[in-house]
C-alpha cells in the first residue's frame, strides 16, 4: 500500500509537469540563458552543469518520474534470482487484494480514500507489467478487471486540484494489452466515453447532493446534542467500565465517525463533479451551482461542528474512545490467545517444528499487540503502524478455527477507526479541506450570486461557510517555494492576488447590491415621507429583509474580518458626501436619510461636515445680503409666522417665495455663524440710509409746517381736556400732505413715507429673524456640549480628580461660551440711532407722533387695495396679503425719537373704535329707515290700482339700490375696522421689540 502511495505521488508530479506549459517555456528560456552565459564567460567546468540539466530534463521535466521509478533495477545483486523469488508474483497477489478491497468500498458509505488508492494500484500494475519476464503472458483477467470495473465506477478522478487521472488512458499509455478483447481504445474514444458517463450522472447529481445535505442536517442536530458539554462533563476515567459511560462513549464515537463518513461522501462527490467537468471540457450547468455550493457548506459545517463548536467535547471523548477501540480489538483476539496457549502446552507441537515456530511468532505478535494497545491512551503514527503490523502478523491459516474472517474484517474496521480518532484533527483538515477551490475561481461569483438571491435568514451563515472554504487555499499559497515571501506575514504575491480577487468579488457581488438596496430603501422612505398621500407597502418588507443581514456577525476571511455593517456605512458615507458636494441643497435630504439609517438599521454614518443646504432654501442667503435693499422692498414681513413673503412672483413662476427661521437657520448651518455679523452690518447700513431718507421727508418745509400746526392744535385740545385725536383730523392731515403732489414713481408723498417705514421695519424684522435663527442653531448644538457645565445649576466639578491642563482649558472655554450673553442687535440699533438723533438738531421731528394717524389711514387703504388685488387673476406689484413691516418700522421710529408716550397720549385706537362704532350705528339707522320706507311703499302699492304698477316697480328698484349701497358701505366699514385692529395688534407686538430688557439674576 505504501509503494502504491509513492507511485501515486510520482504520477501526480508527472501530470503536474506535463500540464504546466509555463514551466516548459521557463525551462527552455533558462537553458538559453545558461548557454549564452557559459559562452560569454567561457567556463571550463560547464560539462557537469550540462549533465545535471540533461538529467533533470530527462527524468523530471519530461514527465518521466514514474517511468524512471519503475524501470530501475530492483535486484542489483541477484538475490531474488538466487532465492528463486519472483517479485512480480508477490506484486500481483498484493495488487489483487488491494484492488478488491478498494472496489468493494467505492460508492458506499464506507468509502474514504479508496479512489486515490486505486491510482497506486494502477501504478503497481504497470510495475508488475515491467517486472514480468518477456516469456510470460500478463494476467488477462486482471487487465480486463482494471479496464472495466473501476473505470465504470470512476472514469476520471482528481489527483489534486485540476490534476486528473483517467484509468483507461493511463493503461493505454503505460500498459497496453490489445490481446484482451475490448480492452483497447484511442484517447479520444476514452475521453468521449468518460464524458458520456459524466453527463449521464449529472441527472442524479442534485438528488445525491440533496441526500447528503439531508444526512448532514440530521447529523448536525444529533451531534449538537450528543457532543454537548453536559454529556462529557459527567464522564471520568474511573467510570469507564460502567455500562452507562460505555454507551455514552459509543454514541459519541458513532456520531463522530458518522460525521466523517458524510464529509468523505461530500468531498468525493464535490471533487469528482468539478474535476470531471473541467478536465473533459464540459460546462457546469447553472442549476448544479446550488448543489455544489451545498456540498461546500456541508464540508465546512461538519468541520466547524467538530473543530470549533464541539471541539472540547471531541477532545474529551477522544481518550475514552481510543481506550474503548483498543479494548474491542483485544477482545477479538481473546480466542486467539486461548488457542495459542493451548497449542503451546500440547505435546503435538514438539513433533512439528514449523508449527512451533508459527505459534511462537503469533504469541510474540499478540504480546506486542497487547503492549501497544494497553500501554497508553495516546496513539502516535508509529504505535498505530505497530498495532496494524502486529494484527497482520497474527493472521495465519492455522488460526482460522479461532479467528474467523468476520473477526478479521471487524479488527480492520477497528484499526481504521483507531487511525481516524487518534488523528481526528488531521483527518478533518484533510477531508474538509477546500483548497482545491483556488483552481475553480471562476465559480466564486456564481456562488455569491446564489447567496444574494437566496433565503435571507440563512444567507449570512451560508456566506460565512463559503468564505471559510475560500480561506483554505491560504495554506497552500503560503507554502509556495519559488516566490518571495513577505518578512512579516510570510505570504507570497500569489496569496495577495488571490485574497484581493476574493475580496473584490465579495464587494461587487454581495456587499454592493446590499448597499444599493439599503440606499434605495432609504430614498423610498424619505420620498414616501415627503410625498402627499404616498403609500408604499414594499418598504417595510425590504426593511426587515435588510436588517437581518446588517445585524449579522462579521465575516472572517484569511485572518481578516469583513463587517458588512461597516462596509455599508462606508458606502453610504461616500455616496452622501459626493452627492452633497455636487448639490448642497440636498444636504437636508441626506441628513434625514442618515438619521433614518441609524433608526432602521443601526448604521452610524458620520456627518460629512459640509455646508448644509436644503430645497426649502429657494432664496440664497448670500444673494439676499448682496441686495438687501431690493429684498426689503420686494418682500413683506409676517410677524405671526416670523417669515417674509414675496409681494409679486417673478415672471413665469406660479408660487410666492418665502423666507422664515427654518430656512435662515439652514443657511447659517450652510455658511456658518460668521455671516450673522456681516448681515447685521449690511442691515445697519441700509437702515441708516432709509432713516436718512425718512428724516429728509420730515425736514421738508411743507411737512414740517403741517406737523408744527398739528402739534399746536393737539396741545391746545389737550389743555382743554380733550385727549382723543379725532379721525376727521387725521383724514384732513392726510389730504393736506398729499396735496404736495406725487413722486417720480407715481405715488403720493404720504405713501412714500409709509414705504420708508415699511422698509425700515423689514430690515429690523430681518435682523430679528437672524437672531432667532442663530439661537436655533446653537440650541441644536447644545446636546454636544459636555454635561459637566450646566448654565442653570452652575459648575459641576467633573474634572476634580484629573489635573489635566487640557481638560481645565476645555472647561473654561465651554463655560465662557455658555455664559456669553446673546447680543440684542435691535436694541443696539435703537441706541445708536438715538445717539445720532440726540446730537443733531431734530426739532423738525418732534411732531412725528401727530403724523402717525394719517400714516395709519394711508396704510389701511394700501392694505385693502393689496388684498383686493390678490383675488384678481393677474396680480400686479400692488397685490399682497400681509404687511407687518410698517408696524415694526413705525414702532422703531417712535422708539428712536422718544415719542412712544406722546403717541399713546393720542388715544388713536379709541378714536378709531368710537368713529367706526358711530358709523356703524348710523348705517344701522339708515338701513332700518330704508326698510320701513320700503315696507310702507309695498303696502301702499298693494292698495293702489293696477294702472300705477309700473311706477311702483321703479320706486322699488330705487329702494333696492339704496339697501345694496348700505350693505356695501357696512362691508367696507367692517374691512376698515378689521385692518385697523390688525394694525394696532401688530403695533402692540412690535413695541415689545424695543422695550428695555431687564436683567434677571
Amino acid at each position: 500500500k505504501a509503494i502504491g502511495t509513492a507511485l501515486r505521488i510520482l504520477i501526480a508530479v508527472d501530470t503536474a509537469i506535463a500540464t504546466n506549459t509555463d514551466l516548459q517555456e521557463a525551462w527552455a528560456m533558462y537553458k538559453d540563458v545558461v548557454m549564452e552565459w557559459s559562452e560569454e564567460k567561457r567556463i571550463e567546468n560547464i560539462e557537469s552543469l550540462e549533465r545535471m540539466m540533461v538529467q533533470i530534463e530527462f527524468n523530471i521535466l519530461s514527465s518521466r518520474s514514474f517511468i524512471a521509478a519503475i524501470e530501475q533495477n530492483f535486484d542489483p545483486r541477484g538475490r531474488f534470482q538466487s532465492a528463486k523469488f519472483h517479485l512480480h508474483d508477490e506484486i500481483i497477489s498484493i495488487l489483487l487484494t488491494l484492488y478488491g478491497q478498494y472496489c468493494e468500498r467505492i460508492n458506499t458509505e464506507y468509502e474514504t480514500s479508496e479512489r486515490l488508492d486505486c491510482v497506486g494500484v494502477y501504478g503497481l500494475y504497470v510495475l508488475y507489467r515491467h517486472l514480468l519476464p518477456p516469456n510470460l503472458v500478463p494476467d488477462a483477467k486482471l487487465h480486463k478487471s482494471l479496464w472495466s470495473v473501476f473505470p465504470a465506477m470512476c472514469p476520471i478522478l482528481e489527483l489534486y486540484g485540476p490534476l486528473h487521472f483517467i484509468p483507461r488512458e493511463f493503461m493505454m499509455i503505460h500498459a497496453p494489452y490489445e490481446a484482451v478483447k475490448g480492452c483497447s481504445a484511442t484517447i479520444h474514444d476514452i475521453r468521449a466515453e468518460s464524458a458520456s458517463l459524466v453527463l449521464k450522472w449529472d441527472g442524479s447529481f442534485a438528488a445525491r447532493v440533496a441526500k447528503i445535505r439531508l444526512d448532514s442536517l440530521g447529523w448536525l442536530a444529533s451531534a449538537d446534542s450528543e457532543l454537548s458539554s453536559t454529556v462529557n462533563s459527567s464522564l471520568s476515567d474511573d467510570d469507564f467500565n460502567l455500562p452507562a459511560s460505555i454507551a455514552s462513549i459509543e454514541r459519541a464515537t458513532s456520531c463522530i465517525l458518522r460525521g466523517l463518513k458524510i464529509a468523505y461522501s461530500a468531498s468525493i462527490l464535490l471533487r469528482g463533479q468539478l474535476v470531471s467537468h473541467r478536465s473533459l471540457e464540459l460546462n457546469v450547468h447553472f442549476s448544479h451551482m446550488s448543489s455544489i455550493l451545498a456540498l461546500v457548506e456541508v464540508l465546512k459545517s461538519i468541520e466547524k461542528m467538530l473543530r470549533v463548536r464541539r471541539r472540547a467535547a471531541v477532545l474529551s471523548f477522544q481518550r475514552s474512545t481510543l481506550k474503548m477501540i483498543s479494548s474491542n480489538i483485544l477482545k477479538r483476539f481473546d480466542r486467539v490467545r486461548s488457542y495459542v496457549d493451548q497449542t503451546s502446552a500440547s505435546i503435538e507441537l514438539l513433533k512439528s517444528p514449523e508449527k512451533a515456530r508459527s505459534v511462537a511468532r503469533i504469541s510474540a505478535c499478540l504480546s506486542a499487540l497487547e503492549g501497544v494497545l494497553k500501554g497508553t491512551s495516546s496513539f502516535s503514527p508509529i504505535r498505530r503502524y505497530s498495532a496494524a503490523f502486529s494484527v497482520a502478523a497474527c493472521t495465519d491459516p492455522m488460526l482460522f478455527e479461532a479467528f474467523a474472517p468476520d473477526d478479521l474484517r471487524a479488527v480492520e474496521g477497528h484499526i481504521k477507526d483507531l487511525n481516524q480518532i487518534s488523528s481526528i484533527e488531521d483527518v478533518l483538515s484533510l477531508v474538509c479541506d477546500c483548497s482545491f477551490l483556488y483552481f475553480y475561481r471562476d465559480l466564486i461569483p456564481n456562488f455569491i450570486e446564489l447567496l444574494q438571491h437566496g433565503n435571507v435568514a440563512s444567507s449570512t451563515s451560508r456566506l460565512q461557510l463559503l468564505v471559510s472554504a475560500l480561506s483554505d487555499p491560504e495554506r497552500i499559497l503560503k507554502c509556495v517555494k519559488h516566490l518571495d515571501k513577505d518578512v512579516l506575514s510570510g505570504s507570497t504575491l500569489c496569496f495577495y492576488g488571490y485574497e484581493k480577487f476574493v475580496l473584490l468579488v465579495l464587494k461587487e457581488e454581495y456587499v454592493a447590491p446590499i448597499c444599493d438596496m439599503i440606499e434605495t430603501d432609504l430614498r423610498l422612505a424619505i420620498h414616501a415621507k415627503n410625498a402627499e398621500n404616498s403609500k408604499n407597502s414594499s418598504i417595510s418588507c425590504v426593511d426587515k429583509r435588510l436588517r437581518s443581514i446588517i445585524n449579522a456577525p462579521p465575516i472572517h476571511f484569511c485572518q481578516k474580518q469583513i463587517s458588512l455593517k461597516k462596509e455599508v456605512e462606508i458606502h453610504l458615507e461616500k455616496i452622501f458626501y459626493n452627492l452633497c458636494t455636487l448639490n448642497l441643497n440636498d444636504c437636508k435630504t441626506y441628513s434625514e436619510m442618515r438619521v433614518l439609517a441609524e433608526e432602521r438599521y443601526g448604521l452610524h454614518i458620520l456627518d460629512p461636515c459640509l455646508p448644509d443646504g436644503s430645497l426649502e432654501l429657494d432664496l440664497d442667503f448670500i444673494d439676499i445680503l448682496r441686495d438687501l435693499s431690493s429684498f426689503v422692498s420686494r418682500f413683506n414681513y409676517n410677524m405671526i409666522e416670523q417669515s417674509f413673503v414675496e409681494r409679486m412672483p417673478k415672471y413665469g413662476e406660479k408660487y410666492l417665495r418665502t423666507l422664515n427661521v427654518k430656512c435662515t437657520s439652514a443657511a447659517l448651518k450652510q455658511h456658518g455663524l460668521g455671516v450673522v455679523a456681516s448681515s447685521v452690518n449690511v442691515s445697519y447700513k441700509i437702515l441708516a440710509k432709509k432713516f436718512q431718507q425718512f428724516t429728509q421727508f420730515l425736514a421738508a418745509d411743507y411737512v414740517k409746517s403741517l406737523l408744527a400746526k398739528e402739534v399746536r392744535w393737539y396741545m391746545h385740545q389737550k389743555n382743554d381736556g380733550n385727549s382723543i385725536y379725532p379721525f376727521e383730523r387725521a383724514a384732513s392731515l392726510a389730504k393736506e400732505i398729499n396735496k404736495q403732489g406725487q413722486t417720480s414713481s407715481g405715488i403720493t408723498v404720504l405713501d412714500q413715507c409709509r414705504i420708508f417705514l415699511t422698509e425700515m421695519g423689514n430690515i429690523i424684522a430681518f435682523v430679528r429673524i437672524m437672531r432667532a435663527s442663530k439661537r436655533k442653531v446653537l440650541t441644536d448644538q447644545m446636546p454636544f456640549l459636555p454635561s459637566s457645565v450646566d448654565p442653570m445649576l452652575g459648575k459641576i466639578d467633573f474634572f476634580e480628580e484629573s489635573g489635566s491642563h487640557a481638560k481645565f482649558e476645555m472647561e473654561v472655554c465651554v463655560t465662557a461660551i455658555l455664559n456669553k450673553p446673546d447680543p440684542d442687535y435691535i436694541r443696539a440699533f435703537v441706541n445708536v440711532f438715538k445717539g445720532v438723533v440726540s446730537k443733531s438738531d431734530n426739532s423738525f421731528m418732534n411732531g412725528f407722533f401727530c403724523m402717525v394717524p394719517a400714516l395709519c389711514l394711508c396704510w389701511m387703504e394700501s392694505s385693502l387695495q393689496g388684498k383686493e388685488m390678490m383675488h384678481k387673476k393677474n396680480i400686479t406689484k400692488g397685490g399682497y396679503y400681509v404687511d407687518d413691516g410698517f408696524a415694526v418700522g413705525l414702532s422703531f421710529c417712535l422708539s428712536v425719537l422718544g415719542q412712544v408716550k406722546q403717541y399713546e397720549s393720542l388715544n388713536w385706537f379709541k378714536s378709531i373704535q368710537s368713529k367706526y362704532a358711530a358709523d356703524e350705528d348710523d348705517l344701522v339707522e339708515k338701513k332700518n329707515a330704508e326698510e320701513v320706507k320700503r315696507n310702507a311703499k309695498i303696502s301702499a302699492a298693494k292698495q293702489s290700482s293696477w294702472f300705477v304698477s309700473g311706477t311702483n316697480e321703479k320706486e322699488q328698484d330705487e329702494d333696492y339700490d339704496e339697501l345694496t349701497m348700505l350693505k356695501m358701505m357696512r362691508k367696507r366699514l367692517e374691512g376698515n375696522r378689521r385692518e385697523m385692529a390688525m394694525l394696532f395688534f401688530s403695533l402692540h407686538g412690535a413695541q415689545s421689540f424695543f422695550k428695555d430688557i431687564r436683567s434677571s439674576s
